[in-house]
């Protein structure tokens, strides 16, 4: 069994005036593990507690499965994390004077002058990092300055590494090199806690995750338990005014016709180039069509948004049965969202702000949304929640792509679509699916609308998916996932 580092139970953490907790937080040698909060002042609360700057007020603490007693109970505490803990986060702890190997030595090593640049040396290349030796800190990047700040927590045998709100400020490859480090490091008997929002932590990586949401611990869960969906809920669970529970909640009051629950389905259906095609999706349902070559997409694609000339079949939307006009209809009246994020320009309206963009679907299904402030302040205090770092009065032209992709699903979360078809051609496939980009899916879901995802030759690798379609040349294959 792996030993236990530190554990704290029941604590309740103080900053300043402010108490939170209480916390449940468990650490262990040779294991990566998160702990996953969108509240950024939950996470500082965190990092000032484990560099010492906050204080444990009540709670248990055990290190090494001892629980600390005593009149000095606090300072032994804070003793203990500070020889054991190192604490890594966006702001730098390197000095911009000093050059690698003083930076990876210095402060506090006990290791003598003239052995440490073959000690750095050695470092270097047991964890396989090419940094000069001799480049200041300001010479390095974000990803190098993170490598030397880890390396300086080995030379001083801290056996817990806290990464803190770094991911999100990675490229995809850096990423990966830096989990490639966290691999090795836990191997050779460290922990490696990341401390990070849901949008920016890879699950599949964690030997276990602990969940913070409204200054608490809310869920814990083991490799073999960890579920994007369960997380998801538990970050996602809102206490929210009045307006703004209205305003997600608001969707057009009708019943599904004919089969119970049965949102669309597809008999049949045939063109020039697919040859039979049967689906049939149901409320929640989150499922993918794989396309395995350009021309598949392209006329799938056009099977979905109703502008596949020449096809046959039939389409039951809701309970109203017809042709695949039926869905091009839909579409131009909001009722069926559709994003493509090839058309990237046009997912969003220049000469509307931000918030009149996303709440734009919703204008035309709520009457006089403009005249309910409530409705407008609900929708910013969503955006500003789940895109926390985004300037409301940026200009619209003035986005990333990035950012247009987030707000553009942000829009389908609010106006509630009986169903989303999201397009991600080949140009938009990743190595691994974007976090935010699951999490809406599944937020999409909890809310009972059923998404369709097409993709192009690269699956939409994700657990999440419970159903997939294979395309290849024409021939559609109804693939079961194997859900364990």
């Amino acid at each position: 069994m792996k030993k236990e580092i530190f554990r704290i139970e029941n604590g309740m953490i103080q900053q300043g005036r402010i108490v939170k907790g209480p916390f449940f937080l468990q650490f262990r040698e040779g294991e990566i593990s998160g702990i996953i909060t969108d509240n950024s002042f939950e996470k500082e609360i965190l990092v000032n507690f484990f560099r010492c700057r906050n204080m444990l007020k009540e709670g248990d603490f055990y290190e090494r499965g001892k629980r600390v007693f005593g009149n000095q109970q606090y300072k032994t505490i804070r003793r203990l994390i500070s020889e054991k803990v190192s604490v890594i986060s966006g702001n730098s702890q390197l000095f911009d004077s000093l050059n690698t190997v003083d930076n990876i030595f210095i402060p506090g090593s006990i290791i003598k002058n003239k052995k440490q640049e073959k000690i750095a040396a050695q470092l270097m290349d047991f964890f396989d990092i090419h940094i000069s030796l001799h480049a200041r800190s300001r010479e390095l990047t974000l990803l190098q300055r993170l490598q030397i700040e880890i390396l300086h927590a080995v030379a001083l045998r801290h056996k817990l590494i806290i990464v803190a709100d770094i991911n999100g400020k990675l490229r995809l490859g850096e990423r990966h090199k830096l989990g490639k480090f966290y691999e090795q490091l836990v191997q050779i008997g460290y922990g490696v806690c990341q401390i990070e929002s849901l949008n920016h932590i890879s699950l599949n990586k964690m030997d276990r995750v602990q969940i913070i949401e409204k200054g608490k611990s809310v869920g814990y869960f083991s490799r073999p338990e960890i579920d994007y969906a369960e997380i998801a809920s538990l970050i996602n669970s809102p206490v929210r005014e009045k307006g703004f529970t209205e305003l997600l909640e608001h969707k057009n009051r009708q019943f599904f016709h004919g089969q119970e629950g049965v949102v669309l389905e597809l008999k049949n259906l045939k063109s020039s180039h697919i040859h039979d095609f049967s689906l049939k999706l149901y409320r929640k349902d989150i499922v993918e069509i794989n396309c395995r070559t350009g021309t598949d997409y392209t006329e799938m694609e056009n099977i979905l948004t109703g502008k596949a000339g020449g096809s046959s079949g039939e389409v039951l939307y809701r309970g109203k049965a017809g042709d695949i006009s039926i869905l091009k209809r839909a579409i131009g009246r909001w009722e069926i969202g559709c994003v493509d994020f090839v058309n990237i320009e046009n997912l969003l309206f220049e000469n509307l702000s931000i918030t009149e963009n996303v709440c734009y679907p919703l204008c035309l299904k709520i009457r006089n949304f403009h005249g309910h402030k409530k409705y407008m302040k609900a929708a910013k205090d969503y955006i500003r929640m789940v895109m926390p770092d985004l300037e409301l009065d940026t200009k619209v032209k003035n986005l990333t792509q990035e950012q247009i992709m987030r707000l553009v699903l942000c829009k389908w979360i609010l106006c509630k679509p009986g169903l989303l078809l999201l397009f991600i051609s080949s140009a938009f496939a990743k190595d691994e699916p974007d976090l935010f980009m699951v999490r809406m899916i599944v937020e999409l879901s909890r809310c009972g609308i059923p998404v369709l995802v097409i993709s192009e030759r690269y699956k939409f690798e994700s657990e999440i998916i419970e159903a997939e379609y294979i395309v290849n040349n024409g021939t559609v294959v109804k693939k079961e996932q194997d859900r364990g």
